[in-house]
């Protein structure tokens, strides 16, 4: 019936006996042997059914054309609106993958999901009418995704790296090449030759967090698009191959992929996802709305849709200049006094000073957590500047000024938050400039993700031309120590803002006492991201002042506590972990290191 209902849409003038006599015979559909042995005729069909797995799968034909990808009436990565051309047909798939699909693939090759080996997944279903996911401590994945689906609902809990490995099994089940959209090809499929990107009402053409239920439907209940497209909006966030950038300047003009990161290590590189969730508000349905997800980032929202063309693309990133390069070995001064070393960098009428931290050797670690053993010594052989306080409310404004960012909390309309006792309240519209708390400007920006404040570094160095970056672990933890070998640095209700002083908020940068190198609130006020992934120990950690880029799980690491911990989360061998898009009023800011 699905090949009737859209062939319906196409083919009106053609009597519906002539119709099911073009299906069941396979006078319109080619059998899979035919279409392997003659590839060059699918460019001329309307439609193509091809079998894998002893399943069939419905495509449409995509013609070639251009359009203005993007929205000024949207969020700012969907700007600026520029016109693409798509220079070649294809053929996507008229819903996304099916449960029913996904399982000939599963039973064909042995495969499980990284929801299945991790035992995770981002959950939405637990929680009634929730707009934020959940981690939970259950097994969610694409067979039991917190609610009972059928066959024919989207496949879930599909992180990039399952959708690319189904397609590399489609391709060779078929002999015919299958991938994932482009996100130039997945907008322009999805506008249907709308320029203007109109929708007709969202309830009539997608399932969102409004209408849902609190889960998936059947693939092709709700209306098509003109081109025979069914769910482009709502069911299942469907994976792209382009790696994700915080606005469209310098994209591709051409509908290929966007594969290039010029910043962030490999481990961090974020994929876009398309057309909202059965989970999600309706603004994130919108056919511009661009969402983003480590490549193994999987919810009980993730599914996929295929594509076919003539045109192979391989989906590995393009990296550029590695965010880490580690300096060169230098002598020690004669003397250690930083104020000679002081800069002070002015950048968008903002000034922003360093501090020289000088060769050396130290015990980095502590008795008190196995997190943070074993006790080893570091030699750092070089010289590096140290931002003399956290990134402030001004400095960090001239950033998304001058560029128009968007944070992550701004981008989602929410971030974690705090109230009365509770340490993890969700709450809507939370974002650096729109705290819970009175900031001034010299307080030190708080409500930042690691993504955030590695834009904010990129975008420092291209300004200035200088090698901004967030400090490893070990260097933030010796410029911290300032050559002392205790807990803190020095007195900490001197030196630090924590639970029980602090008034729970924020205070202004330099207010309390520096330590011995002439850095402010290396204790408290708020927590500091740094480039290292998180390890259960410092087994195997560098002991030259490099951070520890790779890891199983991608969560790095926050150190110096928060105006909001007790006294004791504020020590100089203390760190945390985190999510890198996580987001918390009270929590994570920013402080820079430049690479001499």
């Amino acid at each position: 019936m699905t090949q009737i209902r859209d062939l319906s849409n196409k083919l009106t003038c053609i009597p519906w006996v002539l119709i099911l006599l073009m299906i069941c015979g396979g006078g319109l559909y080619p059998r899979r042997g035919v279409l392997a042995a003659n590839k060059a005729d699918t460019g001329d069909r309307s439609s193509l059914v091809l079998t894998a797995g002893g399943v069939p799968f419905e495509l449409v034909r995509i013609p070639a054309g251009s359009f203005l990808m993007g929205s000024e009436a949207g969020d700012n990565d969907e700007k600026p609106v520029h016109r693409v051309r798509i220079a070649e047909s294809f053929y996507m798939g008229t819903t996304e993958v099916t449960i029913r699909q996904f399982r000939a693939f599963v039973q064909a090759t042995g495969y499980r999901t990284e929801a299945e080996r991790g035992r995770w997944a981002a959950n939405y279903a637990n929680y009634a009418g929730a707009w934020f996911p959940i981690v939970p401590a259950g097994d969610l994945n694409w067979r039991r995704p917190g609610f009972d689906p059928s066959g024919d609902d989207p496949a879930v809990c599909i992180s990039f790296n399952d959708a690319i490995a189904f397609c590399r099994w489609f391709t060779k089940a078929t002999g015919t090449y299958c991938r994932l959209p482009t996100e130039a090809e997945w907008e322009y499929a999805c506008r249907a030759g709308d320029d203007g990107g109109r929708v007709e009402t969202i309830g009539d053409v997608g399932w969102y967090r409004d209408n849902a239920g609190g889960r998936t439907h059947p693939a092709g209940q709700k209306k098509p698009n003109r081109w025979g497209l069914y769910d482009m909006h709502g069911n299942a966030w469907e994976w792209c191959l382009d790696v994700w950038h915080s606005d469209y300047t310098s994209a591709p003009d051409d509908g290929r992929a966007w594969l290039t990161e010029d910043y962030l290590p490999r481990v961090a590189v974020r994929r876009l996802l398309r057309g909202g969730a059965w989970n999600r508000r309706d603004f994130e349905l919108g056919g511009t709305y661009r969402y983003r997800g480590t490549e193994d980032f999987r919810s009980d929202g993730t599914g996929f849709r295929i594509v076919h063309s003539t045109t192979i693309i391989k989906e590995d990133p393009k990296l550029g200049k590695p965010v880490y390069e580690r300096p060169n070995e230098q002598r020690p001064p004669a003397r250690t006094s930083q104020n000679a070393s002081d800069l002070t960098v002015i950048l968008d009428a903002e000034a922003f000073m360093f501090v020289r931290i000088p060769p050396g050797q130290f015990m980095m670690g502590s008795d008190w957590e196995s997190g943070e053993q074993p006790i080893h010594r570091v030699r750092i052989g070089y010289s590096f500047d140290v931002g003399r306080t956290e990134i402030t409310v001004r400095q960090f404004r001239a950033f998304t000024e001058a560029t128009g960012y968007q944070t992550d909390a701004e981008k989602e309309r929410w971030a974690w938050s705090r109230k009365g006792e509770l340490d993890w309240e969700p709450r809507e519209l939370v974002c650096w400039w729109n705290l819970p708390f009175m900031q001034m400007d010299d307080h030190p920006v708080s409500c930042v993700s690691w993504y955030d404040a590695m834009a904010f570094c990129r975008w420092f160095s291209r300004q200035t031309g200088e090698p901004i970056r967030l400090p490893s672990a070990s260097e933030w933890e010796y410029a911290c120590r300032a050559g002392t070998k205790g807990d803190f640095a020095g007195d900490i209700n001197q030196m630090g803002w924590h639970r029980a002083n602090s008034g729970h908020r924020t205070h202004p940068v330099a207010r309390k006492k520096p330590n011995a190198w002439g850095l402010y609130d290396m204790h408290g006020n708020v927590w500091e991201w740094t480039l290292d992934m998180w390890h259960d120990s410092y087994e195997g950690a560098p002991a030259d002042g490099s951070p520890r880029i790779e890891a199983k799980n991608f969560e790095p690491i926050m150190r110096g506590g928060s105006f909001i911990n007790p006294a004791w989360w504020l020590r100089s061998a203390d760190h945390m972990r985190n999510n890198p898009g996580n987001r918390f009023s009270y929590n994570q800011g920013i402080r820079i290191v430049r690479s001499l």
